[in-house]
């Protein structure tokens, strides 16, 4: 397996000298999840580095890619799941902001296939489900080649690119996750009473907006991110 470098380059937090980038390794990281070391993830992230595209704008989401899922190690990935059907896919972009908020309700697995960071805050930051402020959040180096697992409920969207040609992740999740609501599911969660509802958005997927993110806006997102949409500067 390949030895992976967690600490944060220099350059990078010389850049971005206004908000601190914390390593995978620290003891910070042990609030939203956990580093996965002994999965052989290699080949999948050749597969994924070389078949997966980096739109040349914005962020490209895939849930379910039948090529990735199609790796043995996809049984190993599965066993965080209670064995349960998963889905691998993958998020790869040129994302350099916040932009919103979501959570599941199981974990999510997040393997850099590029080096990227990403924005987590914990689920006791969201008030009332109604607002989370934009400074609970803490900003992380995930290096090419490491394995995050992130725990249920954990707050976070898609990853920022480090390099300006982009970042490349593979994303797994239980099958379903972030597919469309149907008719009766959009129609029970619109009558609901329950404010937790009204953040749901996609199949095991709530969420909020900042309210500067119009592509989420005219999505209905519920706008909840309060302060400013905070940039990561790339190198």
């Amino acid at each position: 397996m390949q030895e992976i470098n967690y600490r944060v380059p220099d350059e990078l937090i010389a850049r971005n000298h206004k908000s601190m980038i914390l390593s995978l390794q620290s003891s910070r990281f042990t609030q939203y999840g956990r580093v996965i070391e002994h999965l052989d993830v290699q080949p999948l992230i050749e597969r994924a580095r070389t078949t997966t595209p980096i739109p040349q704008e914005g962020n490209l989401y895939v849930p379910s890619v039948g090529d990735l899922e199609a790796f043995p190690v996809a049984r190993e990935l599965a066993s965080y799941y209670g064995n349960r059907p998963i889905q691998i896919g993958f998020c790869n972009g040129r994302n350099m902001s916040m932009n919103g908020m979501e959570y599941h309700k199981s974990p999510e697995i997040v393997i850099a296939v590029t080096d990227c960071v990403l924005f987590l805050c914990p689920f006791a930051s969201l008030n009332e489900f109604d607002t989370v402020k934009t400074t609970d959040a803490e900003l992380f180096y995930l290096p090419k080649g490491s394995v995050a697992l992130l725990d249920d409920k954990v707050l976070h969207l898609a990853p920022c690119m480090v390099d300006r040609k982009g970042f490349q992740t593979i994303i797994v999740l239980p099958k379903e996750t972030n597919e469309p609501l149907d008719a009766e599911e959009t129609k029970q969660r619109d009558a609901s009473q329950d404010r937790e509802d009204r953040l749901l958005f996609k199949k095991n997927k709530w969420m909020i907006a900042h309210p500067e993110r119009m592509q989420l806006v005219s999505q209905h997102v519920h706008v909840g991110l309060v302060g400013d949409n905070r940039v990561v500067n790339p190198l």
